[in-house]
């Protein structure tokens, strides 16, 4: 981000105790910078503008972001609940092979471990 226009110092005002040799430079010289400061001013009020305007464009995007996120975020809770049934099934499966009689039920415990290994349980 750019940095703001300096408004410049203005130069020493005349003053009465100044004799006719200060007072008339210092007078041209405070009134000659009054100008330069106005231009300098208008310059900074712009540059706010532009940064306030930038500031609520990226405020914007920081919520968009922001919801995007919480959105993933609700995606994975759904997934993570979805890969854990999936691990309580494929338990109950070995369970059940387990307790079958005979080949049936070795063919039923292998079929549930193949299932699991695949799904990476």
């Amino acid at each position: 981000m750019a940095l703001p226009p300096v408004i410049p110092d203005l130069p020493p005002a005349p003053s009465r105790s100044d004799g006719p040799a200060d007072f008339t430079p210092k007078a041209d010289a405070l009134v000659g910078a009054l100008q330069p400061m106005v231009t300098a001013q208008n310059g900074q009020a712009e540059w706010m503008n532009e940064t306030a305007q930038q500031v609520h464009a990226d405020a914007i995007y920081a919520g968009q972001a922001a919801d995007r996120a919480e959105a993933v975020d609700t995606n994975v809770g759904a997934q993570v609940a979805a890969a854990q049934a999936a691990a309580n099934n494929a338990a109950a499966s070995a369970a059940a092979a387990e307790s079958a009689p005979g080949s049936i039920g070795n063919l039923a415990l292998i079929h549930s471990m193949t299932i699991g290994m695949i799904r990476g349980f």
